[in-house]
Formats: structure tokens, sequence, C-alpha cells
């Protein structure tokens, strides 16, 4: 008897240890972990607290136990948040966002999620944790602002104006109350950046928005359409008149004179305008015509305004030669891939290359991408020219390893259309059988809009390619399209942050909204683990303040232009050659 007493107060021991033991794990959990966790009744009373919670929102213990957890919650929350824990107690955990108030008035913004406290089968309350995500919300704001507006003036960029001419087309669609389409475009803007210095440039261009602004009337949208371009939406028109009263205020407003290092300026524009529904039902159109109205306003001189006519003009004609010149390209080896090498911030070593195609035409010269990619993709030619790319930038990144450089890789830009395109994965699986090279030294750049066109397929697509080892990044991040409530679930590697938002990075410009942007950036793919690359770096302070600011990779003209396979080759053998004979 006494074996069995003695046997028993073993186990009760070893039991009595294994509790503690467990309590003292449950502690541990609680009370050091950094989320801030709290329990709460079937009512919604707060039973429990870990330090975390008590230091983050300013309250003692002592104020939040028996208190109702809806008091530290934003009134406008309230009904949301009272629905998740009635869904929790019913044992179906929940995550929601909400506000929640500081001791000292202020608001963070916390993710939390509710988790039912079950004992013996029976769920007795509930425990929250929460995650203070106010810096990811705040950095979120900021860049969501920059895909609808543009930095430099303030106005409603490119998207915003598609966006809402889009709109409007399709209200107006029954009624067919008229509206107008006009593109403004600074009379010899480039001689201004060539001359005076794009600083001056971007001078100019603020005057002018500010002078535009004054224009227009409570529903007109004016925006930043690219470089040197405004547009602008005239939603009600009763008259014809209208569009030409506008466009009489424009040209006035423009007359006011800017003074630029003592000197006084003035500067015209020249303007296209297309009508609805005269001109065009679809938004798409209006765009086009009102941007080769605007081709012929310019061909007449400065200060000049032309509306669409719908016959055939100079500039489609122009435009048609131009076709057939493209399309005979890739035959007659007039398309090149060019390379501009990428820079690691950290090592100061040269990790790859983009490749960036150029079209050298024996007649036209060398035709800017700008003008003939829009165009190829417009008349189905994209498709090839997207493959030759991508096969001849493998082919050449294969040759470079041969040389020894296997650290190299290669990010080669998809069009829209070639992503979309169901055989595309198979495009790029012979593309790296072909060349041989590893599958992880081929970067594909995405823009926002391929993503975000078809949310779903293209998840599926970027999974299937990242499965052969492909790394993915995102191009020109921020330059027309909030894809931030995806960009969590893409599974991509890099953002490219756009030229655009670097071009003004200096110490003098520290506090502006660029450099806020940047960081913003840069702190969003720290939380999300991606890295970084700059694009547009132009100026040894451009690269301090981005290597600050924790930026992994940088490319530009300050590292080089793009430039042919065999003078990538020259600048790799001349860069490692200083850069040894340095260290």
């Amino acid at each position: 008897m006494s074996h069995l007493v003695q046997a028993s107060a073993k186990e009760m021991e070893q039991l009595n240890n294994t509790l503690l033991e467990s309590e003292q794990r449950y502690k541990s959990l609680f009370e050091h972990n950094p989320d801030m966790i709290y329990s709460m009744d079937m009512n919604g009373y707060i039973t429990s607290v870990n330090p975390a919670l008590v230091q983050t929102l300013g309250f003692s213990e002592s104020d939040m136990l028996q208190a109702h957890a809806l008091n530290f919650v934003c009134k406008k929350d309230h009904k949301r948040v009272v629905e998740h824990f009635r869904l929790a107690i019913h044992e179906k955990p929940q995550t929601f966002v909400t506000s929640i108030m500081k001791k000292d008035g202020s608001e963070i913004v916390c993710s939390i999620t509710n988790i039912p406290i079950v004992v013996n089968k029976a769920v007795v309350g509930v425990y929250g944790i929460s995650k203070n995500i106010t810096w990811q919300k705040n950095a979120e704001k900021k860049i969501e602002r920059l895909a609808f507006h543009d930095s430099l003036t303030g106005l409603p960029n490119r998207s915003q104006f598609e966006k809402r001419l889009r709109e409007l087309v399709e209200e107006n669609h029954h009624t067919k109350k008229k509206l107008a389409v006009m593109f403004i475009d600074i009379d010899h803007f480039k001689i201004i950046n060539e001359s005076l210095g794009h600083h001056i440039g971007d001078v100019v261009l603020k005057h002018v928005s500010k002078q535009l602004r004054q224009t227009i009337k409570g529903d007109d949208l004016l925006c930043r359409f690219a470089g040197d371009v405004f547009t602008l939406i005239l939603p009600m028109l009763d008259k014809s008149g209208e569009v030409i009263d506008t466009a009489n205020r424009i040209t006035e407003a423009l007359k006011m004179p800017i003074y630029l290092d003592g000197q006084e300026y003035t500067v015209s524009a020249s303007i296209g305008i297309s009508i609805y529904p005269d001109d065009s039902m679809e938004a798409d159109v209006l765009i086009k015509n009102a941007d080769i109205a605007l081709h012929k306003a310019k061909e007449k001189g400065r200060g000049k305004r032309e509306f669409f006519k719908g016959e055939m003009n100079a500039f489609t004609l122009e435009r048609l030669k131009l076709e057939g010149y493209l399309r005979k390209a890739i035959q007659k080896g007039e398309l090149q891939p060019y390379f501009q090498p990428q820079l690691c911030m950290k090592t100061e070593r040269i990790t790859g290359f983009e490749a960036l195609l150029r079209w050298n035409h024996p007649e036209l010269g060398l035709v800017s991408p700008m003008q003939f990619v829009p165009l190829a993709e417009e008349i189905g030619l994209i498709d090839d020219i997207g493959r030759f790319v991508l096969f001849e930038s493998c082919k050449q990144l294969r040759h470079w390893h041969d040389e020894g450089a296997h650290h190299l890789s290669i990010s080669v830009n998809v069009s829209g259309r070639q992503f979309q395109r169901l055989s595309f994965v198979y495009e790029v699986k012979e593309a790296l059988q072909a060349s041989g090279i590893p599958a992880e030294c081929l970067h594909l750049e995405l823009t926002e809009s391929t993503m975000i066109h078809n949310v779903q397929y293209s998840i599926s697509i970027m999974q299937e390619l990242r499965e052969l080892g492909v790394k993915l990044s995102i191009d020109d991040f921020g330059t027309g399209y909030s894809s931030l409530s995806y960009l969590k679930d893409f599974p991509v590697d890099s953002l490219k942050i756009d030229q655009s938002f670097i071009r003004h990075l200096s110490d003098d410009f520290f506090n502006t909204s660029d450099a806020a942007i940047i960081k913003a950036i840069i702190m969003m793919c720290e939380g999300l683990s991606l890295t970084t690359v700059a694009e547009g770096v132009e100026t040894y302070e451009q690269m301090k303040l981005l290597r600050e600011y924790g930026c992994h990779t940088a490319q530009g003209y300050i590292i080089s232009k793009p430039m042919p396979a065999n003078e990538a080759q020259l600048f790799l053998d001349e860069f490692y050659t200083i850069k040894n004979s340095t260290s």
C-alpha cells in the first residue's frame, strides 16, 4: 500500500511540475511578447493585459482591467469590432484592422486577431493579439497618393486622368452630353531643359501648373499627363464656345512672365482638342485624337490650337510609315539590346545589367523606345520583339558567365501583352534552356498595370515563374497604379523606384515629398522582404542619400548609360581594373 502511495505522490509531483512548466511557458509567451496581448470575458470586459499593451497605450494595468474593450476603440469602428468579437465567441477566429486610442488622446492603427478561449470544450472568453501597423499605414497613404498625383506639381497624374475620363464617358453614354479633352504642351520645352537645365525646367513646369489652375472651373480636371504635357477635361459642355473660351484663358494665363536667375521669360503652349461624342465615344480614342490634334497644332507654330478632324492628317501618315519600318526591323537586324549596369550600394560591385531595346534605323537614325514600343504594342509586334529581347539578353549573359563573370544577372522588361499570353512561361523556359544560364540570374521586370489587369491570373503566372527559379521585379513603382492592396500577395523579389522620384533627390530637397516617398517605399519593402532598385540615379549626392536610406541597388547615368554588349564588356573590364587598383 505504501508503494502505491509513494508512486501516486511521485506522479502527482511530476504532474504538478509539468503544470508549473506549462504555466511558466504561457506566462513567458504572454509577458515577453512584443505584440499587445489581452483577454476578454464573454461580455467583452478585459481580464488580463501584457506589458507590451500597457507600454504602448500608456494606460496602467489597473486602468484597463475590468474596463470594456470598446473603451479603447475609436467610435467609428465600434459596430464592426463588436461583430468580430461575436464571431470569435462562436469559435470563428477573426483578424481585422481598427484604430486604438492611447491615453494621450492619439490614435494608432492596429491589426488585431481575436481567438476564442476554449475550456472543457466551451468558449469562456476571447484572446486579442494586436500589432501596431501605424507606420505601415502611413507609408501606404503616402504611396497611394503618389499613385494618382504628380510629385512635382501636385496635380492628378495620367492614371487619374484616364480613370476619370473613363468614368465620365460611361456616365454620358446614355445622355450623350458633350465633354472636351484638351492636350496642352509647352512650346519648345526641350530647349529650356537643355539650355537652362532640368532644375529650371521643373520651375517652369510648376509655374505653368499654377497658371493653368487659375483657368479651370470647379468641375474641370487638370492633370499632368507626362513630361511637359498637361491634360484638361471639360466635363459639362453646354456650347462649343466654352472650349474656345477655356483655350483663350490658358493662352492669357501663360503670358504671365516667370523670372529665372534675374531674367524674365514667358512660355506658350500648343493645344489639341477632341470632343465627346463627336470625335469618339471611347475614352482611349478621345485621348489619341486629342494627341493627334496637338501634333497638328504644333506643326503650325507656337501657341496654336487645333480641334481634331476626322480626315487623315500628316501625323497619321507618318505613323503608318513608322509602322511599316518597324514590321521589318527585326528581320533587318535594326533592333539591338543595350545594357545598363546595376551597382550594389553595399559592395560597390556590378551585380547585373538591365536590357533596354534600341532601334537604329538607316534613315530615321536612333528611334526613341517611347516612340516605337507603344506602337509595337498597338499593332501586335510586341510579342515578337519581347521574345527577341528575352533570348538575346539570356544569350549575352551566358557569354559573360563563360568569360568568368558568374555573379552577373540580367533584367528584362516584360510588356503587359507579353506577360498575359498563355505561352509566356514556356517561352521563358525555352530561353533558359537555349542559353543555359541559371534561372535565378534572369530577372523579369513587370509594371504595376501588367499585374493588376487580372490579379489572380497574374499571381498564378508569377508563381509558375518563381517555381522555375526566375526572379521577379515590379518596375516603375508608383507611377500610375495603386497596387498596394495586392502587393503583399504578389510573389516578387524586388521593387524598382521610378526615376521621377530620384530626379529631385538632394540635400536641398531633404524634406520634400520625393525624399519621404523614397523612404516610405524602402521601409515598406523592408517589411515585405523585398530588395529595392533605384533607377535614373545621376549624381553622387543621390547615391549618397539612397545609400543612407537603405536602398540596395542603383542604376543610372552616374554609373553608366545603356550601351551595346561589346561596350558593356569593356565597361566591366575597366570598372574592375579601376576597383582592383584602388582596393
